[in-house]
C-alpha cells in the first residue's frame, strides 16, 4: 500500500510542528513571531485585533482550554488571506504599527474608541534593541472632526526602558480615557503621535495649545520630536 504523502503546500506552523495552517479552525488566536501583532482567524482570513475586548464581543470563547493559539512567521501570515481588523460596531480603532524612533528604539500605540460610551482603550509597546541604550518615550493620541479641527487630546502617557542587558528593554502598558459621549458623532480622524522627547513634545504641545490651530500644524511642529501616524 502506497503511503499518504504530506501536503507540500502548507507546512507547519512554527511552534507547533504538529499543526498545519489547513488545520486552522475558527477562532484562532495567531500572533506574529516578527512584531507580536495578532489577529483573529475566521472564515479563511486573519482579522488584526486591536483591543482585546473586541475578542470577546466577536463572541470567541478565550478560556486557555478551548482557545487555539499559534505564533507564525511573517512569511506564514502573509499565506492567510487578510480581512480588515476586527471591529464590532460602534467602535473606531486605531494603530500607529511599530514606529522606529531612531537608534534602535521602537514604540507603537493601538486601541480602540467606543462610540457609544466615549471610553478610549489603548496599550503603548515601548522597546528598544540596543545593549546600553534605555530611553524614556511617550505616546499621545488626537481625534480630530472632519475639519482637522481637535474633538478629543488624551493625556501624554510616558514610558522608559533600559538597554537590553540592563533591565526591562520591552514592556507594553494599558491605559483608559473618557471622552464625553455627545462628542463622538464629530470624530472623523485620529493622529497617533509617538515621542523620543517628551519634554520637548510637551512644550511644544503647550505652545499649539495656546495657538489653536488644526491638527496638521501640530504634526509639522512635531516632526523633529516625534513620529505620528494619521488615520
Amino acid at each position: 500500500m502506497p503511503q499518504k504523502k504530506t501536503r507540500q503546500d502548507a507546512p507547519p506552523l512554527e511552534g507547533d510542528p504538529h499543526v498545519e495552517l489547513s488545520a486552522l479552525r475558527d477562532g484562532t488566536i495567531l500572533t506574529s513571531s516578527a512584531d507580536g501583532a495578532p489577529y483573529l482567524y475566521q472564515g479563511g482570513r486573519r482579522k488584526r485585533i486591536l483591543s482585546p475586548a473586541v475578542v470577546l464581543a466577536a463572541g470567541v470563547d478565550v478560556h486557555p482550554s478551548k482557545v487555539q493559539q499559534v505564533t507564525l512567521s511573517e512569511e506564514e501570515l502573509q499565506r492567510i488571506p487578510a480581512a480588515g481588523p476586527l471591529a464590532p460596531a460602534g467602535t473606531r480603532q486605531f494603530d500607529s504599527g511599530l514606529m522606529h524612533l531612531g537608534a534602535n528604539h521602537w514604540m507603537r500605540t493601538w486601541g480602540v474608541l467606543d462610540l457609544g460610551t466615549g471610553q478610549v482603550a489603548a496599550q503603548t509597546r515601548t522597546a528598544t534593541f540596543t545593549w546600553f541604550g534605555g530611553y524614556h518615550g511617550a505616546t499621545y493620541v488626537i481625534f480630530s472632526d472632519a475639519n482637522d479641527a481637535p474633538v478629543f487630546q488624551s493625556g501624554l502617557h510616558r514610558y522608559g526602558v533600559d538597554g537590553t542587558v540592563i533591565g526591562t528593554s520591552d514592556r507594553t502598558d494599558a491605559w483608559w480615557e473618557s471622552m464625553p459621549p455627545a462628542d463622538t458623532a464629530r470624530v472623523a480622524r485620529h493622529a497617533v503621535f509617538l515621542t523620543w522627547a517628551p519634554d520637548s513634545f510637551d512644550k511644544i504641545l503647550g505652545r499649539w495649545n495656546e495657538s489653536g490651530g488644526k491638527v496638521a500644524s501640530l504634526i509639522a511642529r512635531m516632526a523633529a520630536v516625534a513620529a505620528v501616524f494619521a488615520g
